[in-house]
């Protein structure tokens, strides 16, 4: 069984890539990620700065379902991030953590994929659409800096 260091274990995470636009236009995108744990809710809160002329700030809060110990799969909610809240899975499989979503009306969604290189990096690859029209796609790097005790 493969051990994952991303939501599975509390830490601190920063981000660093490029953030694709709805008319493709890419943006330099940093920020950084939280993972806490408690025995009845894990959360995952990020911030994101995008620059360029799509300048912005994109802060998320993930309600998530504690993963038991021999589980592959929890579901997660958020309030923040889209048009309305969504509802997901993390789904872990071998050395990637897949993370379908949608909104509650099934209008607003999309999937992030996240690939395990080293316990202390992942790349993300991600898209979100409302109806049939793509609203944003991005390609992150994700550099642990810390663990529970550093968060």
């Amino acid at each position: 069984m493969f051990t994952h260091t991303y939501l599975t274990r509390p830490g601190l995470w920063e981000i660093e890539g490029h953030y694709y636009d709805r008319s493709d236009n890419r943006h330099d995108a940093k920020g950084q990620l939280v993972v806490t744990h408690s025995p009845e809710l894990w959360t995952l809160e990020s911030k994101i700065n995008i620059s360029g002329d799509d300048k912005r700030d994109f802060v998320s809060l993930y309600e998530i379902t504690p993963m038991p110990p021999a589980a592959s799969f929890t579901e997660w909610k958020s309030q923040t991030g889209g048009p309305e809240p969504i509802y997901g899975l993390f789904v872990l499989v071998e050395d990637t953590v897949m993370m379908p979503w949608q909104s509650g009306s099934g209008s607003y969604w999309g999937q992030e994929i996240m690939g395990f290189k080293n316990p202390d990096e992942y790349l993300g690859r991600g898209f979100a659409f409302l109806k049939n029209e793509k609203v944003s796609a991005w390609a992150f790097r994700l550099t642990r800096l810390g663990g529970a005790d550093e968060v």
